[in-house]
């Protein structure tokens, strides 16, 4: 009895001690270097390049144990099936049973995107693992691949149309094949019959495989692409993203300071090219009595806030309305007409025209020797019948710059000289603020010296080169990879070459682009219109240029 005693607890010990180690295998080691190798998958049945697979079960197995619910949002099959499919786990092995069956005589392609992380860390896959396997006796070796260049592209789909072109709805229509793009931006769809087939870039924020307007970005190809016994296999297919805003812009706020200023917010970026203080109007519904605006400026409020100067008293018992017609947002799409309440003050405004800052081309108020523009954004709206006679330019011996004058706004002034600097030198800008007195003739008697310092020659670098090209209107941009602002375009010569002069140092991108509709930027097509986007290819290498060390003889072939 003892004896069995004794071997009753040695098994459930030996139970318990399983259970124990299967279960701690699942976790983090203690200390020891953080985990970042990402998830794989390190087998599949049926394996890759399978031929006459009749089965309903497909089983993947991953290299380490992975968050189960990722496998959702992961999983995608091309062509499409209706229903989805039921996973089941054990240990780190995944069987997916199918609720249809395959077609027959069909290459499907599988596929488990990066979403899926690994448990100990959250690390997700770098690369989307294709599975490709036919029900019939061959694999379709069609592919198409290419690249999404964009800032935070992870999990970009690919949609894949096939002879579609016609009747092609995307925003009701799933794609007939589907890839993603992997850590580098780069994606291939293989499994392929002839066709001619249509692709777009989506980013796809609700995950069900449909286009929508406004909340999902997308790439548009530049063209059909073709398959055929011949052809059947196409490169560099590529994509810029780009959200698509067919929406009017909308007021969100109208504020007033004091009794001279009225602060409007829209609820997206306007373009400022087309603002004037004629498109508002104060509206005073107690009495019937429309306003003008005195001024407009940009001013230092946040990006998409404007200041309207009033030199009219409001009446602050009554009810007022701001108009604004004819606005425009960055895409163009017009707002033509809206109004929104807001309470008048009576608040009086003391507060003189200050300098705010001065805009210089480049850091630390450098601006170039040759022929250099520069700007000055003021605190407030100022009266225009003297500014002029209150800013002067000189060099370190006071000799006096002349200088031209122009007005951005009704607080900004742009500044360039008559005449080239002396390189590696320091000017002085004086500015006295007697001249710019306000809408309401507060101003300050005092006069306001920065230095302004040119720089060198030798502190500039460049980039040059020519393009092979058989496209009629190429441009070539240049892009700053630490500031994503800096933005130098050219147009190509007609014997191909191209030249970027008086470069600040930096890492750069290169890129061309035809410039199909010439607007002098570059187009990313249209699902509405089903106009493609423009044909672009980016210079393989990061050009580094550095101080007096220009890089030449770059080659770029760009050619249908």
């Amino acid at each position: 009895m003892a004896r069995k005693q004794q071997i009753k607890y040695l098994v459930i010990y030996a139970v318990l001690s399983f259970l124990f180690l299967s279960c701690a295998n699942q976790m983090s080691p203690p200390g020891g270097d953080k985990d970042i190798i990402p998830p794989t998958i390190i087998s599949s049945y049926p394996e890759n390049g399978t031929t006459f697979f009749n089965e309903n079960e497909i089983e993947l197995t991953f290299s380490e144990y992975v968050n189960k619910r990722d496998i959702n949002d992961a999983f995608f099959i091309s062509p499409l099936m209706e229903k989805t499919p039921e996973f089941s786990w054990t240990n780190t092995t995944v069987e997916i049973s199918f609720k249809e069956k395959f077609k027959e005589n069909t290459t499907y392609n599988l596929i488990i995107g990066t979403e899926v992380s690994d448990v100990n860390n959250n690390n997700k896959m770098s690369d989307p693992f294709i599975l490709t396997f036919s029900t019939g006796n061959k694999i379709d070796s069609g592919k198409i691949s290419g690249k999404v260049f964009a800032d935070k592209a992870d999990g970009t789909l690919i949609f894949a149309y096939l002879n579609k072109s016609d009747t092609l709805n995307i925003y009701k229509t799933k794609p007939d094949y589907v890839s993603q793009i992997n850590k580098k931006g780069e994606y291939t769809i293989g499994g392929l019959g002839n066709g001619n087939y249509e692709l777009f870039a989506v980013k796809d924020e609700f995950k069900d495989l449909l286009y929508n307007k406004g909340d999902d970005k997308i790439g548009i190809a530049n063209n059909y692409i073709i398959l055929s016994d011949s052809s059947n296999k196409v490169d560099n297919i590529n994509f810029f993203l780009t959200k698509e805003d067919t929406l009017a812009p909308t007021l969100q706020a109208a504020t007033m300071t004091d009794k001279n200023h009225l602060i409007v917010e829209f609820n997206e970026p306007i373009d400022s090219t087309k603002l004037a203080k004629e498109n508002f109007t104060i509206v005073d519904s107690t009495k019937n009595i429309l306003y003008n605006l005195k001024s407009l400026y940009k001013g230092n409020p946040r990006k998409n806030e404007y200041v309207l100067g009033v030199l009219d008293s409001l009446n602050i018992e009554n009810d007022f309305y701001l108009i604004a017609k004819n606005i425009y947002d960055k895409k163009q799409n017009k707002l033509f007409e809206e109004s929104i309440n807001f309470t008048p003050s009576d608040k009086v405004d003391t507060t003189a025209v200050k300098i705010s800052r001065i805009i210089a081309p480049l850091t630390n108020n450098m601006i170039y020797y040759l022929s250099p523009t520069f700007s000055i954004s003021f605190s407030d709206a100022f009266n225009k019948s003297v500014y002029n006679k209150g800013i002067n330019f000189y060099d370190s011996d006071s000799n006096t710059i002349p200088i031209q004058l122009t007005l951005l706004d009704d607080a900004s002034i742009e500044i360039k000289t008559e005449q080239d600097l002396k390189p590696k030198k320091t000017y002085k800008l004086s500015v006295n603020l007697n001249y710019f007195p306000d809408l309401t003739n507060n101003k300050l008697d005092t006069v306001i010296v920065n230095k302004i310092n040119t720089i060198s020659s030798n502190e500039f670098s460049g980039a040059s080169g020519i393009v092979k090209t058989n496209y009629a209107n190429v441009k070539i941009v240049l892009n700053s990879v630490e500031n994503k602002n800096k933005i130098e375009q050219r147009k190509i010569n007609p014997d191909g070459k191209f030249e970027f002069e008086r470069v600040m140092p930096g890492n750069y991108l290169l890129w061309i682009f035809e410039d199909s509709d010439s607007n002098n930027h570059y187009s990313f097509g249209n699902v509405d219109s089903n106009k493609f986007a423009e044909t672009f290819k980016f210079y393989p290498d990061t050009l580094d240029l550095r101080p007096r060390w220009p890089i030449g003889d770059i080659e770029i072939d760009f050619n249908k």
